[in-house]
């Protein structure tokens, strides 16, 4: 930091709080007041004047001292909040909540603004802790069984019957322009109430919840199951026994990925705690709040809410700092490159790699056990 920068900005640190003081020079004041008045009168029509040249006094009566003032004050404190932000090399994990703010236009502007960063943690070479590692992913034959049924029912054709519905029929209803598609399950309450139900009929129907409604039935279908080796070819398979090969290697790929994900987590939750690693208290409680609100949470489930944020905010926070510590962060071409052959956006494959050889790391060098 050079000195001229100094005497800008002055950085208080208290644990993973930080008060950052801001005092914008004067001719930056100046300069800021003549690049928003330029802009002011293009918008402002003064009578007897061309467009951008009437006086700044007619201009800021037009447009208001009071909202002027108040526009210029807050366009520098959101310049110089970033810009010291950026020189300090401060990074804020919560909203900067800024106070103390002294101006007057053209002569002196300062503020503070507080918030929190990310807590700094060292992760030492060799590791102590001890993992459990999980079982191998196995695939179960009840398991498969409900797959490959699954299977056939997604194979099956509709063939439109007259009477009433039955236990295994699909009934179509509506509901103005919308329409859904049931199948008959008497251990279910909807198809319980669907049995016996007709083309042209309108029923009265409850969920679980207790909630009603009303719905035409449009058509009652049976369900014809194919056989297993036409099942087999709907899903571009030779015979039913490549299917089944199919669908298992596939359930084992998605349960071993299962497996790995959770021995990540275990790996890191578990060298968190070794090292005593917490988020900060304001960051915990701002992600808890935006959690609440986004899915609309009972505030009785807010403690469950904030013990989950609480695991997810030390995991994140323990992988990036051994990831910045132990260069594993990933570059940004390969970030983009992984992101378009995923499909996903790049901040989120940056998150998803840095998770994954964070822990990665983790697993080699901790003492297995079981």
């Amino acid at each position: 930091m050079n000195q001229e920068s100094a005497q800008r900005f002055e950085v208080k640190r208290e644990g993973d709080r930080v008060t950052l003081a801001v005092r914008v020079p004067k001719q930056e004041l100046l300069k800021k007041e003549e690049e928003l008045l330029r802009l002011i009168r293009r918008e402002v029509f003064i009578p007897g004047f061309r467009p951008g040249k009437a006086p700044k006094h007619l201009v800021l009566a037009r447009y208001g001292e009071e909202e002027f003032e108040e526009e210029l004050r807050e366009a520098l404190i959101r310049e110089w909040l970033g810009s010291a932000l950026s020189r300090a090399g401060l990074e804020p994990a919560t909203t900067p909540q800024v106070s103390e703010v002294e101006f007057r236009r053209g002569e002196y502007l300062s503020f503070q603004a507080s918030f929190e960063v990310l807590p700094q943690v060292e992760v030492p070479d060799e590791l102590a802790i001890p993992l459990r590692e999980p079982p191998p992913a196995e695939v179960g034959e009840e398991e498969l069984k409900e797959v490959l049924a699954d299977l056939r029912r997604q194979a099956a054709v509709l063939e439109p019957k007259g009477g009433p519905a039955e236990a295994g029929d699909v009934v179509r209803i509506g509901q103005g322009e919308r329409m859904w598609e049931v199948e008959i399950d008497p251990e279910r309450p909807i198809g319980r109430q669907l049995l016996g139900a007709k083309a042209g009929e309108w029923v009265e129907l409850s969920d679980e919840q207790g909630r009603k409604g009303g719905f035409e039935v449009i058509a009652v279908y049976r369900l014809i199951l194919p056989d297993e080796e036409e099942t087999a070819a709907h899903f571009g398979e030779e015979s039913w026994e490549g299917l089944v090969a199919r669908v298992r290697e596939e359930l084992l790929k998605r349960k071993e990925g299962e497996r790995r994900h959770s021995f990540r987590l275990a790996a890191l939750d578990a060298l968190a705690d070794q090292l005593k690693l917490e988020p900060p208290p304001g960051l915990l409680a701002q992600a808890t709040e935006g959690e609440m609100q986004a899915l609309k949470i009972k505030p009785e489930l807010r403690g469950e809410v904030e013990q989950a944020i609480r695991r997810r905010l030390r995991r994140e926070i323990l992988a990036r700092r051994l990831a910045e510590q132990k260069g594993l962060l990933p570059s940004e071409e390969e970030v983009r490159a992984r992101a378009q052959e995923a499909g996903v956006e790049p901040d989120r494959m940056w998150g998803r790699l840095v998770f994954e050889r964070a822990s990665d790391w983790i697993i080699e060098r901790a003492r297995r056990e079981g």
